[in-house]
């Protein structure tokens, strides 16, 4: 019931139009507080943010093992293999392993070596991808 309302309050903040929307608002507030009204809209926006996140990750995955051909070099775990390192948690080559660094390997490659920029010609959106599915195997948070 207090999820329900704490959507309806989260909308009218956005939406309010004169005196109906805020006479709605101070109605509601009656059954829902704003404190708690405040909870719930963080609660939802976390699990908002956490199914995207998963969304992109499983995104990233399916590229890395497919168009992306990353798989052929790193392997299917990410463990490396003679051609390529591991990409999970170790010492960086090129960089500190955020975010920003895998994103920079992926679109300019590293040069000579094995690591093109763009592999498979996969696409801006895909490299993104990649990369979050990647950082988030090298911080232990997914399983590859």
């Amino acid at each position: 019931m207090g999820t329900r309302f704490g959507v309806t309050l989260r909308l009218l903040r956005r939406k309010r139009t004169g005196w109906l929307g805020g006479a709605v608002t101070v109605g509601l507030g009656c059954f829902v507080s704003p404190s708690l009204a405040q909870q719930l809209d963080s609660a939802t926006t976390f699990a908002d943010s956490v199914a995207v996140r998963q969304e992109a990750i499983a995104a990233g995955r399916k590229v890395f093992q497919g168009k992306g051909t990353c798989f052929a070099c790193h392997g299917a775990k990410l463990e490396g293999t003679a051609l390529a390192p591991t990409l999970r948690n170790h010492k960086w080559r090129n960089g500190d392993g955020s975010l920003v660094m895998i994103l920079r390997v992926l679109r300019h490659g590293v040069p000579n070596t094995l690591m093109v920029s763009h592999p498979g010609n996969i696409k801006e959106a895909e490299l993104l991808q990649v990369a979050n599915y990647v950082w988030a195997v090298s911080r232990g948070a997914v399983e590859p």
